[in-house]
């Protein structure tokens, strides 16, 4: 029964995170064409399907949404990975780790940003890192590695 529930788990998280990844790429593609576009002053089309809500936007508009995006999409991906921790191990406890290092790469690359902000010489490399801290968190890595290193822990000392 225990293997059952990693393997569906396993699965959930697979799909979910395919899924998720698929949209995510898709709203932010289409979002940063539409804001180079306008930038850059030069005829665009109009968004493909929900997006059509955002048509109106002005470049800064834009950026302001993608803030709130890149904030909610992270927040979704934390919880994506909680939950498939939660229903492969049923510990609660593994789901406020899981959280807690979303929320903890989260905290440094606004610690980064803040940085950047504070001091102007550093402030495309702290721009850049703390992008890259948040990609990160917008991918399976950080869910595959805790999920793995809690398999192998619990397979080790057989709890």
């Amino acid at each position: 029964m225990k293997k059952g529930r990693i393997a569906i788990g396993l699965i959930l998280f697979s799909c979910s995170f395919f899924l998720l990844g698929y949209f995510r790429t898709y709203v932010f593609l289409n979002i940063n064409e539409r804001a180079s576009l306008i930038y850059f002053k030069e005829q665009y089309p109009p968004f493909p399907g929900f997006l059509g809500a955002f048509e109106a936007y002005s470049y800064a508009q834009l950026n302001n949404l993608k803030w709130v995006l890149t904030f909610l999409f992270t927040i979704t991906f934390a919880s994506v990975s909680a939950f498939a921790i939660y229903v492969a191990f049923k510990q609660k406890a593994l789901t406020y780790l899981t959280l807690g290092l979303y929320g903890f790469v989260f905290l440094i690359s606004l610690l980064f940003m803040a940085i950047g902000l504070a001091y102007s010489p550093f402030y495309t490399h702290g721009f850049n890192i703390s992008r890259s801290l948040i990609h990160f968190e917008q991918t399976p890595m950080i869910a595959i590695v805790l999920f793995l290193s809690i398999y192998y822990y619990k397979k080790d000392t057989h709890t």
